[in-house]
């Protein structure tokens, strides 16, 4: 087995681990064993379980934004309702339906009140970043005057606090996904009904 593949086989399964137990209550030793490998083995290819999380971390952050349309080489330039709410949905489909950003986004709502880095991922991840993708979308939409003037960050925040908690209810029950998907693309037809102007 070549040594991508080993390294490979131990990042999905400390993820694994990380999405079940926690990054602080995973061992190296239970990475190694969920790999089918001894543990010593582990530190031929890893320094330690940082390590381990560091490279999952920098591997799923560039994936993220690719899957999310967030590249920041290229401008996202919506001008109406319409294509709000068919890019959204399209971030949506992949926020739920990739198997490892679920994981990652399970491990940090465990962490996030044990461990101060965690935390900080986990308002990055969940707040900051999306906060900041949407502020500027709502920008280019007051400036095109599709909708009313106003403040852009508290327009981007009542746009995706409602989907994000969706989000976090369907990582909790995916069994009600066909319900959460609907409930999603209510308040987005809701929203788009409310504050666009209509031509």
């Amino acid at each position: 087995m070549s040594t991508a593949t080993v390294r490979d086989k131990i990042l999905n399964s400390a993820l694994d681990l990380f999405a079940k137990k926690g990054f602080s209550a995973t061992s190296m030793d239970e990475i190694a064993e969920h790999a089918g490998m001894k543990g010593p083995n582990l530190y031929k290819y890893f320094k330690g379980k940082e390590d381990i999380f560091h490279e999952i971390y920098s591997l799923m952050e560039g994936n993220y934004k690719l899957g999310m349309g967030m590249n920041p080489e290229y401008e996202v330039w919506i001008h109406n309702g319409e294509e709000l709410k068919i890019y959204s949905m399209k971030q949506i489909e992949f926020t739920l339906h990739n198997e490892n950003i679920r994981k990652l986004r399970k491990m940090c709502t465990i962490e996030q009140f044990r461990d101060e880095y965690q935390s900080k991922l986990a308002s990055l991840h969940q707040f900051t970043n999306i906060c900041n993708f949407y502020t500027k979308i709502f920008e280019g939409l007051i400036k095109y005057g599709a909708i009313e003037k106003c403040d852009p960050e508290m327009a981007a925040m009542e746009y995706f606090a409602p989907v994000s908690m969706l989000i976090q209810m369907y990582d909790r029950e995916p069994e009600r996904e066909k319900e959460i998907v609907s409930k999603m693309e209510q308040y987005i037809d809701f929203f788009i009904d409310r504050y666009f102007i209509k031509k």
